[in-house]
């Protein structure tokens, strides 16, 4: 695996291959306290605590691991399980919430993505997001009668409810390049049907994982838990289905990311070459898997990309652009489009009356 996989990091990434059933045993197995405790925080970062705890339990018999590192671990997948619950839960009230009102829904993301795993409640969560069928306007007006709504932007709009995070899609995701956008919205609205009508399919899914992760890198960082999102769904596309991805992802000029993703896959999973959408791209593919392993799950451990909770607005766009801005050569519409799309979302949702706290 090249530069990228060193002594550190080879053990953790054959602990997932253990997860998802490419590897039977470890290459070395670790003994010492530190050794364990520094592959538990590597898991912890990178948003993976559920599935290193699944990997521990297929090779507990063959390892001396600590108890405290153990029961720490049997801990936080028990508190991962209880919030999949909770926010299943929460999904299926708001889906109800909707429907009663005439609108249609259907799960995106975290939540869509967990139907893909051996055991769905393992896989670490985040926001529920729901994608709701109506117009902005519409729907931002109905949810702030009945809810506390914090944030309005040009793909969604978040709440707190029942302690988790929310977040109501008007479209599910977006493009800085507006040409793109554009082309990125007709795509989505030609296959809003079928995903309202029958939740969301992995070919969707295919299509749309990959944006999302597209978006993170972009944005502010990806980590390797919404990269096992798209290893398994990868796994339940047909062949037609795969033919269909790869058209779609060549019209939304994406096929090229795709191809960096790939070789990711493969590096960490050991996805079976029958699974592919296309060619791995080695050049890509190392530059994306070492920025997801220096910024960690949604770059929270990025220190270029560190800021204070109460960040004020210059200070946020100042640090959303000098972090785009490192990314020119590989995403050049993307990054130069970005300055002018965050100045046109802020005078839009200034005129809409869509500001919280200036931001």
């Amino acid at each position: 695996m090249g530069r990228l996989v060193d002594s550190h990091t080879r053990p953790f990434f054959e602990l997932l291959q253990v997860a998802v059933g490419n590897r039977a045993t470890l290459t070395h197995l670790p003994s010492a306290e530190e050794e364990w405790v520094a592959l538990v925080k590597e898991a912890e970062q990178q948003g993976l605590l559920g599935i290193f705890y699944s990997a521990i339990q297929v090779i507990l018999p063959q390892v001396d691991i600590p108890m405290v590192v153990y029961f720490s671990l049997e801990k936080a997948a028990r508190k991962i399980e209880e919030k999949n619950k909770k926010c299943l839960e929460l999904f299926n009230s708001l889906s109800r919430f909707f429907a009663e009102r005439g609108y249609r829904t259907c799960l995106l993301k975290g939540q869509a993505a967990g139907v893909y795993y051996p055991n769905p409640l393992l896989r670490q969560s985040g926001d529920v997001d729901i994608w709701v069928e109506g117009s902005r306007g519409e729907l931002v007006s109905l949810l702030r009668k009945h809810f506390p709504v914090r944030k309005v932007v040009y793909h969604h709009c978040a709440f707190l409810e029942s302690g988790l995070q929310a977040e109501v899609h008007f479209t599910p995701s977006w493009m800085n390049d507006f040409r793109a956008n554009r082309r990125l919205q007709r795509w989505f609205a030609t296959v809003a049907d079928k995903q309202f009508s029958q939740g969301t399919t992995p070919a969707f899914n295919a299509v749309y994982f990959l944006i999302h992760i597209y978006r993170h890198v972009l944005e502010e960082g990806i980590g390797l838990r919404q990269m096992l999102d798209y290893y398994y769904v990868l796994q339940h596309l047909d062949e037609a289905d795969k033919e269909k991805v790869r058209q779609d992802l060549t019209h939304l000029h994406l096929l090229r990311f795709a191809g960096s993703l790939m070789y990711v896959l493969q590096e960490v999973f050991l996805l079976d070459d029958k699974y592919l959408l296309c060619p791995p791209d080695p050049k890509g593919g190392e530059y994306l898997l070492e920025s997801t392993l220096m910024s960690g799950n949604f770059g929270w451990y990025d220190a270029s990309n560190a800021h204070s909770v109460n960040e004020s607005l210059p200070a946020h766009v100042r640090r959303k652009l000098r972090r785009n801005f490192r990314l020119l050569l590989r995403f050049p519409s993307e990054v130069l489009s970005m300055p002018f799309f965050m100045l046109w979302q802020y005078v839009w949702r200034l005129m809409n009356g869509y500001l919280y706290h200036g931001r």
